[in-house]
């Protein structure tokens, strides 16, 4: 009591800053998080917590809207988060066996880009937490569990995300090549090594500036992750993802670098466990977050159109 009266004081001398976020809360990204490390809770404590800390109904145990709102709050939990740490965050399955959702009701799906496991698989682990040791992406603990938590609240001016979702658009692929998201991509049913692919890739497709698929953004990736789980469950692809030069310096063919961690590489990746692992994949043993491996091994693999 005495922790949440000190915290309601700071929010009530902060009110008429002006700033996006008031004390103690942090802006990370589009909305403001307090990072409770001290205070170690069960999972409905800790949104009664959230809940009367934000006023005007909007305090909350933390939700990620997009696989960047996700991305951008990991980075930040890796840097100013305690190592060996997991947090309660506002995702549950409300009791019901692989029915996850976030509390504000939307579904949370699992895999990529927020789960690094399979989750659900025990029905007494319903609530999910941000665990450091899988680059602080969901796990699932028994919500009796005691951990400390993240509280979200809106910035300063901004309710809720109510944005209504982009409509899809149709796209006229090419024979055999499929649409997924905003993009046409071709599925290969044999299997080449990496620089094969993407040979492949640029000169089958050299129309449609083919190229071993290299997301553009995690949002992209996620919907190629949920795709294979669907399409091509048990086959690993090959993806445009390559260490030219083995200092652990990755970047996709199209010329951006590879991020690390969350979203995209699966735990401990990349491990180079051969010390000659420079190209990467998606794995279909890691629920398709990237893995690397040595590039002269062979794998099925995704081509990218970017013109159609």
């Amino acid at each position: 009591m005495e922790r949440l009266a000190t915290t309601l004081f700071f929010l009530l001398l902060a009110a008429a800053s002006g700033r996006a976020c008031n004390a103690p809360f942090q802006e990370v990204g589009d909305s403001c998080y307090y990072i409770e490390t001290e205070l170690k809770v069960g999972w409905s404590e800790a949104r009664a917590f959230c809940q009367s800390m934000g006023g005007y109904e909007l305090g909350d145990l933390a939700v990620f809207p997009s696989c960047d709102a996700f991305t951008v709050f990991t980075g930040y939990l890796a840097f100013n988060a305690p190592a060996d740490s997991a947090f309660w965050v506002g995702a549950h399955t409300e009791f019901i066996v692989n029915n996850w959702r976030w509390v504000d009701g939307t579904v949370l799906s699992t895999g990529v880009p927020f789960f690094a496991y399979r989750e659900g698989d025990d029905n007494e682990q319903d609530c999910a937490a941000m665990d450091s040791s899988s680059f602080f992406q969901l796990a699932d603990f028994a919500c009796e569990e005691q951990k400390p938590f993240v509280c979200q609240v809106p910035k300063h001016g901004h309710g809720r995300d109510t944005r209504e979702a982009v409509r899809p658009v149709t796209l006229d692929c090419p024979a055999d090549s499929v649409q997924v998201g905003e993009f046409c991509y071709w599925f290969s049913d044999t299997m080449k090594t990496w620089d094969e692919a993407e040979d492949h890739c640029r000169n089958n497709f050299s129309d449609n500036q083919g190229e071993l698929f290299s997301p553009a953004s995690c949002e992209e990736f996620t919907k190629m992750a949920h795709h294979l789980e669907v399409a091509e469950r048990d086959k690993s692809h090959w993806v445009g993802a390559a260490d030219a030069t083995g200092d652990q310096e990755w970047y996709w063919v199209s010329g951006d670098p590879v991020p690390g961690g969350a979203p995209y590489w699966a735990t401990n990746e990349p491990d180079d466990h051969y010390n000659s692992n420079y190209c990467g994949f998606m794995s279909s043993y890691r629920r398709f977050f990237l893995a690397d491996e040595r590039c002269t091994s062979s794998h099925y693999f995704i081509c990218k159109l970017h013109t159609v």
